[in-house]
């Protein structure tokens, strides 16, 4: 259902047709970030949904990382990856979905209802323990298989160098955008007092 061999900035790939590599074709779709993004968005959705008066620490954490995410997946495929990317069959749908759908409205929800005062700067910290996971995830795996997801973290195109510089670049987003976050929440969480 899905045009094989995709092109940049789709860097998995090479699995045999049909269900032999189908294990191997889903490994790789899960580990592309954006995925990783979309299910700490649903799994902290939807217990917020579920547990309404809930203030669990851990879900504060896994909540503000699953925004941040999310927010990244959004930045770094408009500004980076779709001027390079022809998303093709059911990619162009699940790009949509992905990349632009599910970042705005969770900000966006976010914003309008919160939950409110739930960021401080020791859960800021703890917000980049999955992203940073996932670093060292991508890089582990790739030493292995030498498959990156994206190009900028591409050791076999840019050098483990190169690879260094573009993850940091985009951890440094990060930074900036979970600041911007926690000093958002501050202004709102006056207002809803």
């Amino acid at each position: 259902m899905v045009v094989s061999p995709q092109t940049s900035p789709a860097y998995f790939g090479g699995h045999g047709t049909e269900l032999a590599g189908a294990l191997p074709r889903i490994w790789d779709n899960m580990s592309y970030f954006t995925l990783w993004s979309v299910f700490m968005v649903a799994f902290t959705s939807t217990y917020i949904y579920r547990n309404p008066n809930s203030t669990k620490y851990w879900l504060k954490v896994t909540r503000l990382s699953a925004i941040l995410m999310t927010t990244i997946s959004g930045v770094v495929w408009i500004v980076i990856l779709a001027p390079v990317a022809d998303p093709q069959s059911w990619n162009v749908y699940t790009n949509i979905i992905n990349h632009y759908l599910v970042p705005s409205f969770t900000v966006l929800f976010w914003l309008l209802f919160g939950p409110r005062n739930w960021i401080n700067w020791k859960i800021v910290r703890n917000a980049l323990v999955i992203p940073i996971f996932y670093i060292f995830y991508t890089f582990i795996r790739g030493a292995f298989l030498h498959q990156y997801p994206y190009g900028f973290v591409n050791v076999e195109e840019l050098g483990y160098l190169g690879a260094l510089i573009g993850t940091l670049s985009v951890l440094v987003v990060g930074i900036v955008l979970l600041t911007i976050f926690f000093s958002i929440d501050k202004v709102l969480s006056k207002f809803s007092k």
